[in-house]
């Protein structure tokens, strides 16, 4: 693969491929004496656990530079570069890009700025794609044609590297943007500790024994079946990590529910399930076994039945009123209301407070507890 110039727009930035370790390491003592380099990543999960890495994209600015992980084995001199708590990282809609260079790299992340994060903040909306930003801020539409083809194949098409180097060149652009306007509204710490709380989710050890809280339809199950449930979710975790296979290639979510429910399920439950007749014989027995494991723990170590929110007595009042305060904070930082709080969040909290089984919300951390712990909590003492 050859370097290139990209010379759409009426913008030209030169594309070239880092060949070996020892150029990698003098760009990067180069880029940590910069103050944002912007990133993204190639890779294809259609068949695995964990995302097989296909190129790694990095521009400093004046540069476009591709890595490809396939090629070049030692990555070690980017460690430094992410880790960097002077150094942003500039990167949209960060979670997979992080999860990916995490578990295949271990690389720690510190000061990641993600634009789709910071967009909201901004009241552009939450959730926003990378084609609407770059629209908003440079006035460019990009095309997408390439995001669902093969990144593992080489070599690469030529198309295929212009549009991961797109994928890069609107960040710094986005990044100077957004930047100015989250210092003067006082926001671009927030957006920064929200990134970085996105790598800390990613990055932290997995709890398998938590992951039926995941689960949607759980709290249909009683508390034989949530424990039936507690621990087939456990098991397919680890068996998907150990294979690098999608959990859906054991059992999916809907077909572990209904064995769960089944006073001594068979085999032909399984068929009656809809579980794939490979998934049966690879891990039907297993599966069956480990039913019969989990009627055999003692009631007392159960876990208990997951409420669904709106069955808590009280809790959808104590919700009204607690959005109620979250809009007045957010209104009284010039925040917008839906980027300081949300449903999910505010549920959370509430269940956390009747100390409930639920799920981690990575959002609830120091910057919004600052802001909403206090007014939650006399908002929760004037409704007893």
């Amino acid at each position: 693969m050859q370097d290139f110039k990209l010379q759409d727009y009426g913008e030209e930035v030169v594309v070239s491929f880092i060949k070996d370790t020892a150029t990698l390491k003098q760009l990067c003592e180069q880029w940590l004496s910069k103050e944002a380099i912007a990133i993204d990543t190639e890779f294809d999960r259609t068949n695995t656990y964990f995302h097989n890495l296909a190129l790694i994209q990095i521009f400093d600015g004046q540069q476009i530079w591709f890595i490809d992980p396939l090629e070049l084995i030692d990555l070690s001199p980017l460690a430094p570069i992410f880790s960097s708590p002077n150094l942003i990282k500039i990167v949209h809609s960060c979670s997979e890009d992080l999860e990916a260079l995490y578990n295949q790299y271990k690389f720690e992340f510190k000061s990641i700025f993600d634009t789709q994060i910071a967009a909201g903040f901004m009241d552009m909306g939450l959730s926003l794609g990378y084609l609407r930003l770059v629209e908003l801020i440079s006035g460019v539409s990009l095309n997408k044609e390439q995001t669902k083809t093969d990144w593992l194949q080489r070599p690469l098409s030529q198309e295929q590297l212009i549009y991961a180097a797109q994928d890069v060149q609107f960040l710094l652009p986005a990044y100077y943007k957004l930047r100015d306007g989250l210092l003067e509204k006082g926001f671009f710490d927030y957006v920064v500790k929200d990134a970085d709380c996105v790598f800390e989710a990613v990055s932290s050890p997995e709890n398998h024994d938590e992951y039926y809280l995941r689960i949607r339809g759980a709290n249909r199950l009683d508390a034989r079946q949530t424990n039936r449930l507690k621990q087939i979710a456990s098991w397919r975790e680890q068996v998907a990590r150990l294979k690098n296979i999608p959990r859906t290639f054991i059992f999916r979510d809907n077909q572990i529910l209904e064995i769960c429910q089944k006073e001594a399920p068979k085999t032909s439950d399984l068929l009656a399930a809809g579980c794939h007749r490979a998934s049966i014989r690879r891990y039907g027995s297993e599966l069956l076994t480990l039913i019969e494991k989990s009627d055999q723990i003692s009631a007392e170590l159960w876990p208990k039945p997951l409420l669904a929110f709106h069955k808590i007595s009280g809790a959808k009042q104590q919700a009204k009123l607690i959005k109620s305060i979250a809009n007045e904070v957010a209104d009284e930082h010039s925040l917008p209301q839906e980027v300081l709080s949300n449903k999910r969040l505010i549920e959370y909290y509430i269940m956390l407070k009747l100390k409930l089984d639920v799920r981690p919300n990575r959002f609830w951390n120091n910057w919004r507890k600052q802001l909403l712990a206090e007014p939650f909590k006399q908002c929760l003492q004037a409704g007893n």
